[in-house]
């Protein structure tokens, strides 16, 4: 998709105030609104049955030889193999998947013993409590380094985290476990790009950046994605709380607290931090 048919969105709303780390606005050609909806994007999970109260502490990943995995909407494999401490490319060929990017929903997939192929992949990173030895800083992941398309974007990830005031590896790092910095992954839910950005999270963006953007361009995608963790950075406090809140929602996370799964994302993600 190249164009975008939604409908714009424009609209005045409250002002929200962020903490000084983050309040300064982002230089724009168009400038940038001063403020956030009170009404944040919609959530990407849908809510538990019982919700799971906010914890400090991250689940525990999984280690079990010949365990399985049903691949749920918004995975990617990816994610998947550091929720179980083992290398994508470990986790692609005991399953057979050709394309380690392409896996279905739905699909039961088999978890190799854990550290399978450690070092192959963006999975290769051991989420918090995984046994296997610390990552060294800057060790990035070895699909990134085979991809000349994808360590260009690092030069852009750097310049809108700076932009933002935000951590150029947390930025870095959430957004490669959301899409592996696969700029045309589009997810079941409509989550699109490099950042897996929804819609509505789209028109918010634009809002406060004051121009219109497009999802489909990977710079405008990394710049919506770096300037909506920096208001998440500001409602949070910790980045704890904003990673949850990027991955759930932030109406969700406020009226239920994290979910397992939440907690399990924001775990990865911060296990993957050393590694950019």
């Amino acid at each position: 998709m190249t164009t975008r048919t939604r409908a714009r969105r424009r609209w005045l709303l409250p002002i929200a105030l962020l903490p000084a780390v983050v309040a300064l606005a982002v230089t724009t050609p168009a400038g940038s609104a001063a403020g956030a909806p009170a009404s944040p994007p919609p959530a990407r999970v849908a809510p538990a049955a019982a919700p799971v109260p906010e914890v400090v502490a991250p689940a525990p990943v999984e280690h079990a030889t010949g365990a399985t995995h049903v691949v749920r909407p918004g995975e990617t494999l990816s994610h998947i193999a550091v929720r179980y401490g083992v290398s994508t490319a470990a986790l692609a060929a005991a399953n057979g998947l050709p394309d380690p990017d392409l896996v279905r929903d739905g699909t039961t997939l088999t978890i190799p013993g854990a550290g399978a192929g450690a070092g192959a992949g963006a999975g290769a990173a051991p989420a918090a409590g995984a046994p296997a030895g610390p990552v060294a800083a800057g060790d990035l992941p070895a699909r990134l380094q085979a991809s000349p398309t994808r360590m260009a974007y690092i030069p852009r990830f750097d310049h809108w985290a700076a932009a933002n005031g935000i951590p150029a590896d947390l930025l870095k790092a959430m957004t490669w476990l959301e899409s592996g910095w696969q700029q045309g992954r589009v997810s079941s839910t409509g989550a699109v790009g490099i950042g897996q950005l929804m819609p509505d999270t789209v028109d918010h963006m634009e809002m406060l950046i004051g121009r219109d953007l497009d999802p489909n361009s990977a710079e405008d995608n990394i710049r919506m994605s770096a300037r909506y963790l920096r208001l998440l950075l500001g409602r949070y406090g910790t980045a704890e709380g904003a990673l949850a809140a990027y991955y759930q929602g932030a109406a969700s996370v406020d009226a239920n607290g994290t979910f397992a799964e939440t907690d399990q994302y924001v775990a990865n993600v911060l296990a993957l931090v050393a590694r950019f």
